[in-house]
């Protein structure tokens, strides 16, 4: 169950990663690189937990979790509580 819903919130977290993305490419913002970065990460971590052959446990994501939510300042922002919600899902905790 703890993938299951890990894996929601990380499609959750990528969609709006996706449209953060295109909205800065759009404008040309400074934080494109950084969007674009983020995006990229939480598409891999997506893949590693539910794509195929996926052998990843929950668990070893959640370092990457972490650093990638303390990279959520500016425009990035609204993507920290996906990235929270996640950390308390591995963690057992309720949302």
């Amino acid at each position: 169950m703890t993938n299951q819903a890990l894996a929601q919130v990380l499609q959750q977290a990528r969609d709006q990663a996706k449209k953060i993305l295109t909205a800065l490419e759009q404008t040309g913002h400074p934080q494109t690189n950084e969007s674009s970065g983020l995006y990229l990460a939480l598409v891999s971590l997506q893949k590693r937990l539910v794509g195929p052959g996926a052998t990843t446990r929950a668990q070893e994501l959640a370092g990457e979790l972490q650093q990638l939510a303390a990279q959520c300042k500016g425009k990035l922002e609204p993507l920290k509580s996906h990235l929270e919600q996640a950390l308390r899902i591995i963690q057992g905790r309720p949302s």
